[in-house]
């Protein structure tokens, strides 16, 4: 009987390859550390920030996908579909605002 993959969507693959390349990435400049004396410190702290980078990107990609959802989930009930659109255009505006003042 053969055993069925799971799926599990690229973004999330993306993610775990990033840890892992973290964490090899990490062990590798312990080791140049430990034993030849080399400091590759702004390249290991370089790698966790780019994994930051990517987490902070797939969970606004999932926040997003989750709002798609619970939209299509309560179409049987438009006061609170509405509820929802309001605040969801509420935060993007204040978003913008919030870039355009920055700037």
């Amino acid at each position: 009987m053969k055993k069925e993959k799971t799926f599990v969507a690229y973004s999330k693959k993306l993610c775990n390859y990033a840890r892992y390349e973290c964490w090899a990435i990490t062990i590798v400049y312990i080791i140049l550390l430990v034993v030849f004396d080399k400091d590759i410190s702004p390249i290991c702290l370089a790698s966790w920030g780019a994994y930051g980078v990517a987490r902070a990107f797939y969970y606004n990609m999932a926040k997003s996908d989750h709002q798609i959802q619970l939209l299509g989930a309560i179409d049987k009930n438009d006061k609170v579909k509405e509820i929802i659109e309001d605040k969801i255009e509420n935060d993007f505006i204040e978003t913008i605002n919030e870039s355009i003042s920055s700037d």
